[in-house]
């Protein structure tokens, strides 16, 4: 069944309506990796134009026909790298759809995130999906917002950090004062802030940045300022801030999971988030430096992880959500089990999943590592692409081993690659290789 794939990341409803250049940089990029969900005969519909280089690596690597894909791109592209639903829902695009459509008999809606529009859109379109009455009422914000994560999570038991939901500097104050006593440093979120962008970690001792945040700061506790954070953090479109204990963690990963239509929850994948220090000494956050799957938790921790984690899609699927979801924690370093936040949406190790499971098939976690690496130095996708051939590191069908270059990043000169090997080790010797020959 043909899909229609609707790459809306870094909407209203998952980053607010003002979004930093960063943001905007990634939304963009977004939709480049995601290119790689696409199936023969699949309507992509993204918010910026997908290099039909790019596009034919995908159908080759994948081994089906790019050519068969249809791009859309409302406005004729690169006005915004955000595809929100007044984009989406314009004439001109529901009638580009419906034209394209009409060629085959069955489409499936495939989005990033289930928002109003893409409810509307399906109406329009005469494709029903489950969940559509929930997406339309606005639903999946539930999903995909820190201060409700706490209050859903709460209600089936997760364990969390301590916390609390502020809503003004007052509260954040007390907030603060409050929890920095469990281990003398607390974490800040802004409430609808993605990829850790609106994070901010406050302790009273001197420290490296630490994972979570995008400032880690030491605080003279008695001259801690709530109107000048409240100020700096909250933006037009959110005024709600959630304070949490702040715990070392020793283990940092996340689960994936999918809802289908039939209500059943499927277990995708769980991997690990890999972070590094910056060469930059003053760099006050921690480099993201891709993804590891599947996670190397211990057997028990992985067991005990799932149980909890069930019990919250569980609750998604209960309110009628539909779609992916996955879910952040850690491990601390005292050993417990702390659940950090949830999204309603791709997460950042579902194409990669995607990938893997069509060129190593389902039971790949068994016998495959799969290693993102971003920011591989270099001008181009294809340029990384003929250093690989040159190298012979290029993934090989036959060995099932190799890297993959997913997408390029013009502005940074970087390229995000995909490493597949048979244990970590190889992993690792994989990814010294790749950046050292880059």
């Amino acid at each position: 069944m043909p899909r229609i794939l609707i790459m809306n990341a870094g909407t209203a409803q998952m980053s607010g309506s003002d979004l930093t250049r960063a943001q905007l940089s990634l939304a963009a990029n977004s939709a480049y990796r995601s290119a790689w969900f696409a199936h023969e005969g699949d309507l992509i519909v993204s918010p910026v134009v997908i290099p039909a280089d790019l596009l034919s690596f995908i159908g080759a690597t994948l081994n089906f026909d790019a050519s068969s894909l249809c791009l859309l791109v409302p406005q004729g592209g690169n006005q915004s790298p955000v595809l929100d639903d007044c984009a989406l829902l314009s004439k001109t695009v529901v009638e580009r759809i419906n034209r394209h459509i009409r060629q085959k008999s069955t489409w499936r809606l495939y989005p990033c995130y289930s928002t109003e529009g893409v409810a509307r859109l399906a109406a329009m379109l005469g494709i029903p999906r489950t969940g559509d009455d929930f997406a339309l009422q606005r639903g999946p914000d539930l999903l995909n917002r820190k201060s409700h994560f706490r209050q859903l999570a709460t209600s089936v038991a997760l364990p969390l950090p301590n916390g609390a939901v502020t809503t003004d500097s007052n509260e954040l104050f007390r907030a603060v004062t409050s929890l920095r006593a469990e281990t003398g440093s607390v974490i800040v979120k802004l409430d609808n802030g993605a990829g850790g962008v609106g994070n901010v970690i406050l302790t009273g001792n001197e420290s490296d940045p630490l994972p979570g945040a995008r400032d880690t700061r030491r605080i003279p506790w008695p001259s801690f300022d709530p109107d000048a954070l409240w100020s700096e953090m909250t933006t037009a479109s959110c005024k709600t801030l959630v304070v949490e204990s702040y715990h070392l963690a020793k283990s940092l990963f996340y689960l994936e999971y999918e809802i289908e239509d039939d209500g059943s929850i499927v277990f995708m994948s769980s991997g690990n988030i890999r972070l590094r220090k910056s060469a930059d000494r003053s760099e006050r956050a921690l480099i993201w430096t891709g993804l590891e799957l599947p996670s190397d938790l211990r057997n028990e921790q992985w067991l005990t992880a799932q149980a909890h984690a069930y019990r919250f899609v569980a609750l998604a699927r209960n309110l009628g959500y539909r779609g992916m979801i996955n879910i952040d924690a850690i491990f601390a370093t005292d050993g417990r089990l702390l659940f950090n936040e949830a999204n309603g949406r791709w997460g950042g190790g579902a194409v990669l999943h995607s990938i893997a499971v069509r060129l190593l098939g389902f039971d790949y976690s068994g016998c495959n590592i799969i290693l993102s690496v971003r920011n591989v130095r270099s001008g181009s996708l294809q340029i990384a692409h003929d250093r690989l051939v040159k190298e012979g590191f290029l993934f090989d069908r036959t060995r099932k081993e190799g890297v993959i270059p997913l997408a390029a990043d013009q502005e940074a000169g970087t390229v995000e690659c995909l490493v597949i090997a048979r244990d970590r080790a190889a992993a690792r010797d994989l990814q010294h290789h790749l950046l050292r020959m880059v």
